[in-house]
């Protein structure tokens, strides 16, 4: 053991002659500086402080790990090349000390550049009021993740810097980086078919997330847990690869207990990483055997011939797939008594009237409950049988319910409601002590008709063969709600899309229906509009809404129809796109992208957008542009001229636009009303947009014969 310490110690005085070996700690404190006063020196913030850090982090840590890779070999090869190991072995040293002694310095080194990590996340967090316990748990999450990292790159670049003894052994770390990185460091989620998301467990930190591992208002929650199992392996793997180092480094020289001893503990720390292994690799496999499950149930596959026809079918298939048929039968009032559990259960008892909004009586009634709920209670006083299949409730009434006659149906449901998305990197819906997530699409409370809660499609270029997206549900009709919710093992902050009358009860009426959220969130009211979200994001709503505001109101003077929410979730960027697929009727999630844009265009597009309904846009995206694109252009324009946009409409349109002879003979229709005052031009707008949302197929819209049936109702 002295001459352990020896070594380590003459080592460590060595290096800390080498000033070179001080840039990379410099480089880490320059680049966590500009990200801290970059950050610090905005005004208003849009993003999360945690998020901030670790995007910046996960950067970092790739560069780190580059850096103590090839520093580790530089080490475990240094002796070798300036020919002192060969002075070394005739001394009365062993394998074990000379290797283990030189490798602990290797690890000191990478222990420096967490400390420096550790040190500005800590103080950062705190500069930012966040409690001590949630601090804690992310200097942990990191400590383990960098540290479990660099233990392992250190014994790798010591195997290959003792047995490649040429300057090529310093190519095997980053070909090891590239190799167990190179494939889930993906910003999407969604594994190509080459890429089995399996497969992203061999990385030499936890990267089982998309982007980031912080996650707005429930921070880095999910993620804790596995990292520690998953980084524990990888840290018992590590002294695995140094005793094969150990074992392999000069073996003429090795004592004889070395040769019995090494194999032994090797095998001895092999079983745990293999047990510790198979428990990880289950805790995935769980999620993503749900996640198969889900895709098998809803995934459609193409049913034509022609690549034609499989381009539009691509193209076309969830506009065609939306949910937007009418419905006859209407919810009125649904009231729910919620008990949320641990491991992502609850129960719930619901008493919910419904309403024939027809013209004939019907006998027969459709609900939508997601199928992990199990119903117990299905009950009427006018006499129902109840059956389910799948997501669907049948409801069969004794006897026929009149047109525009009501009923009530007592029903009380119980069971699990986690669902995943992106390969099961990502939680849908889930029920946990710190952190709640039960949106609408989740089907966690009943839904009237027959909904698909996921649209889905067969896709060949992805590993799993599908993609899944959340259905677009959209009510006919408001619906009055009284919630009551009570959170057995947690007293977290919880928001609803309804108002909270008093404590665990909410009340309103709304079109959208319900999402409820629990975690580090907080509520304020901005211009009579509900903001839900990280308390270090409120602000900068605060700011958006300033800037969306007038064109809210001035939409809503023009065309007489409601664009400002009632309500607004801030969401971390995967739950907000995950979310933004349903369609809102006086609900809006936003994320930090949004928050911080300015830009007078994308904030015109994105109320527009929800106003014609975002199906309207995106189907359009590879096809070419009809009349209807062509109103959505005219009406973005009038926006951008009321905030400010001083050129005419022609003039805008022929440079921010494709001009083809179509476009060119409505330019000049339009530009006629223009002429007569942007009042007129407004006018006509309007009437266009009246008539085009009582189309059943917008692509059928021709605005020639809109605008020749707009003269004629002037005229009269």
């Amino acid at each position: 053991m002295s001459r352990l310490k020896t070594i380590v110690r003459t080592e460590s005085l060595l290096l800390l002659r080498n000033k070179f070996l001080a840039i990379p700690l410099l480089i880490n404190v320059l680049c966590w500086s500009y990200i801290v006063i970059a950050y610090e020196m905005e005004a208003i913030h849009f993003e999360v402080r945690a998020a901030v850090f670790y995007n910046g982090f996960m950067w970092m840590l790739l560069l780190n790990l580059l850096i103590v890779g090839l520093f580790s070999v530089y080490m475990a090869g240094k002796d070798r090349e300036s020919e002192f190991e060969h002075l070394v072995v005739t001394y009365r040293v062993t394998n074990v000390e000379w290797i283990t002694g030189k490798w602990v310095v290797a690890q000191l080194y990478g222990l420096c550049i967490t400390l420096i990590t550790l040190l500005i996340q800590v103080g950062w967090f705190f500069g930012g009021k966040m409690a001590f316990g949630e601090v804690a748990q992310n200097a942990f999450y990191v400590f383990i993740q960098m540290e479990g990292a660099f233990f392992l790159l250190v014994s790798l670049g010591f195997l290959f810097g003792s047995m490649v003894r040429n300057v090529f052994s310093y190519l095997f770390i980053p070909t090891f980086l590239v190799l167990t990185l190179g494939l889930p460091f993906d910003y999407t989620g969604v594994a190509a078919d080459y890429d089995n998301p399996k497969l992203h467990l061999l990385t030499p930190f936890d990267y089982m997330f998309i982007q980031s591992p912080f996650e707005g208002i429930w921070g880095i929650d999910r993620v804790f847990e596995p990292t520690i199992l998953h980084q524990g392996i990888v840290f018992l793997f590590g002294i695995v690869v140094l005793l094969v180092t150990l074992l392999l480094f000069h073996r003429n020289r090795r004592k004889y207990r070395e040769k019995r001893m090494i194999p032994v503990v090797i095998v001895g720390l092999l079983i745990p990483v293999l047990v510790l292994s198979g428990f990880s690799y289950m805790q995935y496999e769980r999620a993503y055997e749900q996640f198969i499950i889900t895709g098998d149930r809803y995934a459609k596959e193409f049913e034509g011939d022609t690549q034609t026809e499989l381009f539009k079918w691509e193209n076309d298939y969830y506009d065609e797939n939306l949910d937007d048929e009418p419905y006859e039968l209407s919810m009125v009032t649904t009231n729910l008594d919620v008990k949320l559990k641990d491991d992502d259960q609850m129960s719930v008892q619901s008493n919910l009237t419904i309403k024939n909004n027809g013209e004939l009586p019907t006998q027969e009634v459709y609900l939508t409950l997601v199928s992990g709920l199990s119903v117990t209670v299905c009950k009427s006083e006018i006499g129902i049988t109840c059956s389910r299949m799948d997501d669907f409730i049948v409801v069969e009434l004794d006897k026929p319910i009149e047109s525009g006659e009501e009923f009530n149906i007592n029903l009380d449901y119980e069971g699990t409601v986690l669902q995943y998305r992106n390969d099961a990197y990502t939680e849908l819906a889930f029920i946990q002590e710190n952190r709640v997530s039960l949106p609408k699409e989740a089907g966690w409370y009943p839904l009237i008709g027959k909904r698909s809660l996921v649209i889905g499609r067969k896709h060949n270029n992805r590993f799993t063969q599908f993609e899944l997206r959340n259905a677009k549900l959209v009510e006919d009709f408001p619906t009055a709600f009284s919630v009551t919710i009570s959170n057995e093992n947690s007293e977290i902050p919880l928001a609803l899309t309804i108002p909270e009358v008093k404590a665990g009860v909410y009340e309103g009426t709304s079109q959208y229906g319900l999402s409820l959220m629990g975690g580090n969130l907080k509520e304020m009211i901005i211009d009579d509009i509900r903001v839900v979200g990280h308390p270090e994001v409120l602000n900068g709503a605060q700011d958006l809404i300033g800037r969306y505001k007038p064109l809210w109101d001035f939409t809503e003077d023009w065309l007489e129809v409601s664009v400002t929410p009632s309500v607004i979730y801030l969401l971390d960027t995967q739950h907000y796109y995950l979310m933004n697929n349903t369609r809102s009727h006086g609900f809006l999630t936003l994320n930090s992208d949004y928050l911080e844009e300015d830009r007078d265009d994308v904030i015109a597009y994105e109320v527009l957008k929800e106003l014609m309904g975002m199906s309207s846009i995106s189907s359009r995206l590879n096809s070419q542009e009809d009349d209807f694109d062509f109103l959505f252009n005219a009406m973005l324009w009038t926006m951008l001229k009321q905030l400010g946009n001083e050129m005419e409409f022609k003039e805008w349109y022929g440079e921010y636009r494709l001009m083809d002879d179509r476009s060119l003979s409505l330019v000049n229709l339009l530009h006629g009303y223009e002429e007569q005052g942007i009042e007129a031009f407004n006018e006509v707008l309007n009437y266009l947009f009246q008539y085009v949302v009582q189309l059943d197929d917008q692509q059928e819209f021709d605005m020639v014969d809109a605008l020749k049936l707009y003269e004629s109702s002037t005229v009269k």
